[in-house]
């Protein structure tokens, strides 16, 4: 993508929104700057890595100078931390060369507050819930293509790469989404504490992950309803397609060691639901009850994954949609 895009001016802006820890996104956006810093030998490449205030950034900037990371492709590069909401604007107007968001466009701005009896997540819900929930994904995601368009410069382009949905029939909303079986497994531990008395049942009756995985459609809908994003942008690439390594269980590949195997779904399954947890579902009254409630949350999901021999594996649908600013 990056080799499509000719530098406008003496300065070549990156930005990666919603970069995490930088173990994956560093990767990603090294091949972008060797791009600019192979063709523009003499230009200053600056690096916009945008997160949350809490995020780990000394473990980000340590990828970025690390032996896999990007800042010895030039002198001239130079890593910047944007932080807050990728929701708000990130970087000046017309600034942005080539954006990327990978793996973090389907977190919600807000943890909803919606009752969701029988479901933990989206994919699940029905009826009223269900529409409330994604009025508020398409919100969001709108608010975020808004933001976008105002930061990239003319000619600039975008790359959002994330888990998404396709459609199926014999799935509950007729919409099969990543992640599904792993969900479900964990409402399934959800429901052991609260018959163990471990956390309350309208705890669980009013939580929902902040998360919203698009189907094509839905990323696209936007467009349809906003005519600045239509006139603004040229859709150069949408689909959402299986994941090309493991595409129906993210670690297959541990599958016949079941220690092993259920020791990283538990790692995986931490990593990103920990602190929405820690913040709601399983918030206890001391800070000592919420570690406990969440270590017994964990255990207790390593092994029904381990009992269960792939019954609850980590599915991929990768959903990408590539832009160029108008």
């Amino acid at each position: 993508m990056a080799d499509k895009v000719l530098a406008a001016s003496d300065e070549i802006h990156i930005a990666d929104y919603g970069c995490g820890t930088g173990s994956n996104a560093i990767l990603s956006i090294k091949p972008a700057v060797k791009s600019f810093a192979d063709r523009y030998p003499g230009r200053a490449i600056y690096v916009h890595h945008v997160d949350q205030a809490e995020n780990d950034w000394n473990t980000l900037f340590e990828c970025a100078a690390g032996q896999d990371g990007y800042i010895t492709l030039s002198s001239n590069v130079r890593p910047v931390a944007s932080m807050g909401s990728f929701f708000s604007m990130a970087a000046p107007a017309s600034s942005i060369d080539v954006g990327t968001s990978f793996g973090a466009s389907h977190w919600l701005s807000l943890q909803p507050s919606i009752s969701s009896k029988g479901a933990l997540w989206f994919a699940d819900l029905q009826g009223e819930a269900r529409l409330e929930l994604k009025k508020q994904a398409q919100r969001d995601w709108e608010t975020f293509l808004t933001m976008r368009l105002r930061e990239l410069r003319r000619g600039g382009r975008l790359m959002v790469s994330t888990l998404g949905a396709i459609p199926d029939a014999g799935e509950v909303n007729g919409i099969c989404s990543s992640g599904r079986h792993t969900y479900r497994a964990m409402y399934h531990v959800a429901e052991t504490m609260v018959n163990d008395g471990l956390i309350s049942e309208h705890a669980l009756r009013d939580f929902l992950m902040p998360i919203w995985f698009m189907s094509r459609e839905e990323t696209l809908e936007p467009f349809q309803r906003n005519k600045d994003l239509a006139d603004g942008f040229s859709i150069e690439r949408a689909e959402v397609v299986p994941a090309q390594h493991n595409p129906k269980d993210i670690f297959a590949d541990q599958i016949n060691a079941p220690q092993e195997y259920a020791a990283s779904y538990k790692g995986f399954v931490r990593s990103f639901t920990e602190s929405t947890f820690r913040h709601s579902l399983l918030r206890g009254e001391t800070d000592q009850t919420t570690k406990a409630n969440l270590n017994e949350f964990y255990d207790r999901f390593e092994t029904l994954i381990k009992n269960g021999a792939g019954k609850y594996a980590f599915e991929i649908w990768l959903l990408t949609i590539e832009l160029r600013k108008q």
